[in-house]
């Protein structure tokens, strides 16, 4: 039995795939801090890639599995006070989009896929946009549709609207974690703006208006949607699948 065990073992060892996932991020990111997170005894490699994912990342026909983590409804570049707000947001988005899914095309083997979560609830009104700009979209799932068949390059397997994940959770609303959360995805974008001295100032009102209307925030927060899809790059012809002895993935999170 225990020869039995070891040789068991000792096969599983030689069939199981290596996994090498690639985490990127905008150049600017902290990745001393992603890499300090990460298990001491991962069952994978890792590396940083850092750059948008608008462009192609890693070379042609490398990747098997990419997934991108809340992000694409961040935009390339942020859009001026256009009279027509929501169509010149939503033509960013589709360009963003088209550029996101070719570059990934150029890096997946032929049958490789690509999973997303994005936000799709609409925020942002024409009233703040006069005064402060957010190179953000969130999209439709009709819209998300659209422009991955646009694309063709590939086919969509699997795409679904997905309630927020509080809604599974009892738990009351925890501020602090949640400021600290809000502040790690809109600091960079907002002291541009507003100014670095100000951001203590700013977060610390944030906080307090939170507190007084905890209630009313966390209900407008289960009301939030994601789309979640799953795509399989079309045949490439020239390229041919790689072996699955190694597994390659990509992993990008909010711009």
């Amino acid at each position: 039995m225990l020869k039995y065990q070891s040789t068991l073992e000792t096969n599983l060892q030689k069939t199981t795939p290596e996994f090498h996932v690639s985490f990127n991020d905008q150049v600017d990111n902290d990745f001393n801090t992603l890499f300090k997170t990460l298990p001491p005894n991962r069952p994978y490699f890792a590396v940083g890639v850092p750059g948008s994912f608008h462009c192609q990342l890693l070379p042609e026909a490398s990747l098997h599995i990419a997934h991108s983590s809340y992000a694409l409804h961040w935009l390339s570049k942020v859009l001026g006070n256009e009279k027509e707000v929501t169509k010149a947001y939503f033509a960013q988005f589709k360009a963003d989009m088209d550029a996101f899914l070719k570059a990934r095309a150029q890096e997946l083997v032929e049958g490789g896929s690509v999973l997303f979560d994005i936000h799709g609830v609409i925020v942002i009104t024409e009233e703040k946009l006069d005064s402060f700009n957010l190179a953000l979209y969130l999209p439709s799932i009709e819209e998300v549709k659209m422009v991955v068949e646009m694309n063709k390059c590939f086919t969509i397997e699997k795409i679904c609207t997905l309630s927020h994940p509080s809604n599974y959770d009892s738990r009351p609303l925890d501020i602090e974690r949640t400021c600290a959360d809000i502040r790690a995805i809109n600091e960079n974008l907002m002291q541009d703006h507003f100014g670095s001295e100000n951001m203590d100032q700013l977060f610390h009102l944030w906080e307090q208006n939170l507190q007084k209307n905890r209630l009313l925030y966390d209900k407008v927060v289960r009301q939030d949607v994601y789309h979640f899809a799953l795509l399989k790059c079309k045949g490439k012809g020239k390229y041919l699948a790689q072996s699955h002895k190694s597994i390659c993935g990509l992993e990008t999170w909010g711009h």
